[in-house]
């Protein structure tokens, strides 16, 4: 498999639609949402391919501690003092499963999020324990539990210093 992170394009936003309707049909976005992650952070999202196919992508953007953005929701702009890179979503189509580029994507977003602070997300459809093989624990944080409800009943907010990845 020759597969290849790279950066996401304006032009990329219909293959991040159609990989987001295979791996989260239960969370439908927008292409409005996609495109607005793309154009905030466009040195955080990126495109996953495999022999030039797309195979996944990752938006992730600068982001509040302890926040999170609402589901189906366009930011426009980065709120004031982000301290925390928000991987907004990361999805590979079975046939970029188990192939290492979930692990290689998050140590490249470590990488950029030194000066942020930790990387933090929302883990859904029970993904906490692949998560947590990546360095992130479950954030003990109740003024988040309704919002992460409206995200699914088995929402987790998840954590990760930065520094894991170094």
């Amino acid at each position: 498999m020759n597969g290849l992170w790279r950066p996401l394009l304006p032009t990329d936003i219909a293959a991040v639609s159609a990989i987001a309707q295979r791996v989260h049909p239960d969370f439908p976005e927008d292409d409005a949402v996609f495109a607005d992650r793309q154009a905030i952070a466009p040195d955080l999202c990126f495109l996953f391919e495999i022999d030039a196919a797309p195979a996944g992508y990752v938006l992730a953007h600068p982001y509040r501690f302890g926040s999170l953005p609402a589901l189906n929701t366009v930011l426009g702009r980065l709120p004031e003092a982000c301290d925390t890179l928000y991987i907004h979503d990361l999805a590979l189509l079975p046939v970029a499963r188990g192939s290492g580029a979930a692990r290689r994507i998050v140590q490249t977003l470590s990488s950029r999020a030194a000066p942020l602070g930790p990387l933090s997300l929302v883990a859904v459809n029970n993904s906490a324990p692949f998560w947590t093989r990546m360095g992130f624990a479950v954030a003990d944080a109740p003024r988040l539990a309704a919002k992460l409800k409206s995200y699914a009943p088995d929402a987790r907010y998840m954590v990760a210093p930065a520094s894991r990845w170094r």
